[in-house]
């Protein structure tokens, strides 16, 4: 085999190694990134799960109210204004916690 053939033909092997380690490279740093963003959803979801969780136990607690209160108009219009109080707090958690929808065609 000749010199220069010999040294052309390593210099494409060395050009296909650099391209695979490149691609490589970029693999990993996708999967990185995936995992970053997998971790956020992760959270998310937690958080979520913890929020509706709450909400349950509001719900809940209100049923329980209500039973009590039956029969007794004091407690009863004391309990509506309390759910109505509630209602916007968690109104306006979750129209201060909710992105903006994008816009249409995107």
């Amino acid at each position: 085999m000749r010199l220069d053939v010999y040294v052309h033909s390593a210099s494409e092997e060395t050009n296909k190694l650099d391209a695979i380690l490149k691609l490589l490279q970029e693999s990993k740093a996708r999967e990185v990134a995936m995992s970053v963003e997998m971790d956020a959803l992760v959270t998310a979801v937690n958080e979520n799960t913890s929020l509706d969780d709450s909400v349950i136990a509001l719900l809940n607690g209100l049923s329980a109210q209500i039973l009590d209160a039956a029969g007794d108009k004091t407690k009863a219009t004391a309990l509506a204004a309390e759910v109505q109080a509630k209602s916007a707090a968690v109104a306006a958690a979750i129209a201060a916690n909710t992105p903006a929808a994008p816009p249409p065609g995107t």
